[in-house]
């Protein structure tokens, strides 16, 4: 008689959960309408109502000026002009601007500056599921961005502050 082999039955393995997706925090801005950036958690410091901004001459076109704050002079960027790369007509409204820190270099101290804040500054959390590739519509997007992902329909550039704040990099 021949012996037949039948496969071995298996024990069924235990259903093994996913491990959890990695979430990360963001404060999200609304530069213009219906464009976005965020800033990582820990860059953003603080909102600013209606701050004195002090314009200074020669400075570049995108920045509003200097504001008062904590005993510092910090820089006032308007995001929509610098990604535009050429002034509107009228200076836009800084009713609220977002405060920023970043360091030059590593083990250097912390430095600021500021955002104009049009609309509204939440915060998310985003996954690396999220990613995506920077919009077409400005060509700085590369120079100033460390990363992008999409959030109910839209590319949000991640905005590296030292970047954004420090000298130009070649």
């Amino acid at each position: 008689m021949h012996a037949q082999w039948a496969p071995a039955v298996q024990d069924p393995q235990p259903d093994v959960e996913a491990p959890p997706e990695v979430r990360a925090p963001a404060r999200l801005l609304e530069y213009k309408r219906g464009c976005f950036v965020a800033f990582p958690a820990h860059a953003t410091i603080g909102l600013v109502e209606n701050p004195k901004v002090v314009p200074v001459p020669g400075a570049p076109y995108y920045c509003l000026g200097l504001m008062p704050w904590q005993g510092r002079q910090l820089p006032l960027l308007d995001l929509d002009t610098l990604l535009r790369a050429y002034p509107a007509a009228t200076p836009p409204d800084s009713g609220h601007v977002l405060v920023l820190a970043y360091q030059s270099a590593p083990g250097r101290p912390l430095e600021y500056g500021a955002v104009c804040a049009p609309w509204l500054v939440q915060m998310i959390q985003v996954t690396d599921a999220q990613q995506c590739e920077l919009p077409p519509d400005s060509d700085l997007w590369p120079w100033i961005s460390l990363a992008c992902f999409e959030h109910e329909g839209h590319a949000v550039p991640v905005l590296d502050t030292a970047r954004l704040f420090g000298p130009p990099q070649p």
